[in-house]
């Protein structure tokens, strides 16, 4: 071939590609960066160890709850709502405890239109530390068609001391008749029936138990969340439950040696690394997980809701920029909402970020949009520093030492671009629209998890 022709040839070669990887990357796809949908910052080093011996045992002894249907007890004197009947008190059959007999204390709840012939999904609320069986959540989910059950975890029963509307922990008391009370699982290392955190995840089972058990109640729509606390007996419960459509934990996570937060960190150790950490069984959980956390969550920093989410084979992160750890907040995040109604056939569900590449100098992003979301944004939340806390500041919670810094992007079409700001070292990735029913100044959103810019 001649040599002009050969320039020539070459130089439609590089138009060619060119051309090509302009429109892969606008669907988020690229050939020279690196491509992950999940964040491999810290699950390339820590990744699950799986099952071993005790997980085993667990196994075989919660195969045995989740047969048992526990019997219930209405509970009409502690009835939350005198104007709304669909709430009620109950208390329902716990394992026995130290050879006795134990109950756990509940709210439970069915929308007016539920019956045998039309039955509704179900979610199972598990609160957080502090906390303890709440008839509010309970009512937002009834409130949205969905049947709910709210069991204290921790061994308590309400005791009336103030009104029924008050949530303050004062109003509840340990219940003699229960099983053994929340212990912040310093029992951990004894057979399990002596530990409380065991107690705490049959709670789980049995109230999903109770619904399946319940002719109103569509048993392949039942949905698991928890908050702080109740998050990270989520994780754990999922591993011995598989019977649930889908989970949201929410700040609580797996990987507790991983956590930077001064109180995370003190979390992991024998005992819970290699036995109720979630972290040990999330390969084997097939169902769709939604970890929502706080980027700043002075108890779950975020390396540790990444590594559980890349652990989960279809598992996702969702990171709030300076979210509050609090049971309101736990609640009412409507990306919560949305993952359940997908995942119950009743709704078109969250944004959802496809694919991630990036290099050290620009991230790419391809997503997909349900159909009522508009005008979506595209930014790269990032750090110049390592994850890392100071304090405490306030009632006695650290705070990052630097937080999370946006930059926008650009969006094209159903993918885009954006920059790295000089010096970043730690990002992750948004994307979000506006909704239709959010108030006016929110948007829903999607995320990555934490990536390292590579050098």
């Amino acid at each position: 071939m001649p040599r002009e022709g050969c320039h020539l040839f070459k130089g439609i070669i590089s138009l060619f590609l060119s051309i090509l990887t302009f429109f892969c990357s606008l669907a988020g796809i690229s050939f020279k960066h690196r491509e992950d949908t999940k964040a491999d910052v810290y699950a390339s080093e820590y990744t699950s160890p799986g099952g071993n011996a005790k997980t085993d045992e667990l196994k075989t002894l919660y195969a045995a709850v989740r047969a048992h249907t526990p019997a219930v007890t209405p509970c009409p004197e502690k009835d939350p709502f005198p104007e709304d009947g669909r709430i009620k008190a109950i208390w329902y059959e716990s394992e026995e405890c130290m050879g006795q007999p134990a109950r756990v204390f509940a709210y439970i709840g069915f929308p007016e239109n539920a019956s045998a012939e039309m039955p509704v999904p179900g979610m199972v609320l598990v609160h957080g530390g502090g906390g303890h069986a709440y008839a509010e959540w309970v009512q937002f989910w009834v409130d949205r068609g969905y049947a709910a059950i709210s069991p204290d975890c921790f061994g308590q029963i309400y005791a009336g001391k103030d009104s029924p509307y008050e949530t303050d922990i004062a109003c509840w008391a340990v219940d003699p008749d229960s099983h053994l009370p929340m212990d912040g699982l310093t029992t951990r290392g004894k057979p399990f029936r002596e530990q409380w955190y065991y107690y705490c995840i049959a709670d789980i089972i049995l109230a999903n138990n109770l619904l399946r058990a319940d002719a109103r109640v569509d048993a392949f729509r039942i949905g698991l969340t928890g908050i702080s606390w109740g998050g990270v007996a989520t994780g754990t419960a999922i591993g011995y439950d598989d019977r649930f459509a889908f989970a949201v934990p929410v700040y609580g996570c797996g990987f507790a040696e991983l956590t930077k937060s001064p109180w995370g960190a003190g979390f992991g150790g024998e005992g819970v690394t290699d036995v109720w950490d979630a972290k040990l069984l999330l390969p084997e959980v097939k169902i769709p997980l939604l970890w929502v956390n706080g980027d700043n969550d002075p108890f779950f920093s975020a390396d540790a809701t990444t590594a559980s989410a890349a652990a989960s084979p279809n598992g996702a992160a969702t990171l709030v920029h300076d979210f509050i750890h609090g049971m309101d907040q736990g609640i009412d995040l409507p990306e919560i909402l949305r993952f359940a109604d997908e995942h119950t056939g009743r709704g078109a569900g969250n944004i959802k970020i496809t694919s991630v590449s990036f290099d050290a100098a620009e991230a790419s992003v391809a997503f997909t949009l349900p159909p009522d979301i508009r005008a979506p944004e595209l930014y790269v939340w990032y750090k110049r520093t390592p994850i890392e806390y100071e304090g405490p500041k306030h009632k006695d919670c650290p705070d990052l030492a630097e937080p999370w810094q946006p930059a926008p992007g650009v969006v094209h079409g159903s993918g885009g671009t954006v920059r790295f700001p000089e010096g970043t070292r730690l990002f992750y990735l948004q994307v979000r629209g506006m909704a239709e029913g959010l108030p006016d100044g929110q948007f829903l959103q999607a995320t990555s998890g934490v990536f390292v810019r590579p050098e």
